[in-house]
């Protein structure tokens, strides 16, 4: 019965030092890493910080560098589907037009992107 109360406490003394160093003394930090590495929905949020700034600074090349960091290249498959989603999915206007402004000067054009590249809502 000893034997055992000590595996107990030994345990859970192993495990409250595992996280008192894991979390707290030496947590993992991470460097270097690329948006590709990132979540889904925080991989949309840096597609649409790359659309918004293109949106701003009309810098194509810059762009496609930051485009390129995700992994994404010509003709841009990813930002096409991404793009269709969100299209499908009933998103707004505002939402949507700096997305298409960039895959259209990308060159890439897609029927669904029609009505937003006319600028009439659809």
């Amino acid at each position: 019965m000893k034997r055992g109360w000590l595996l107990l406490i030994g345990v859970l003394l192993g495990l409250g030092l595992g996280f008192l160093f894991g979390w707290g003394l030496w947590p993992v930090q991470y460097y270097d890493t690329s948006p590709a590495q990132l979540r889904a929905d925080y991989q949309d949020e840096y597609l649409r910080l790359v659309a918004l700034s293109y949106q701003v600074e009309q810098d194509l090349p810059q762009a496609r560098t930051r485009l390129a960091v995700m992994g994404y290249s010509a003709p841009f498959p990813q930002l096409v589907a991404r793009i269709e989603t969100w299209i499908a999915e009933g998103s707004s206007q505002a939402f949507l037009e700096p997305f298409i402004e960039l895959a259209h000067d990308l060159g890439v054009d897609t029927p669904a992107m029609h009505p937003y590249l006319q600028g009439a809502a659809p």
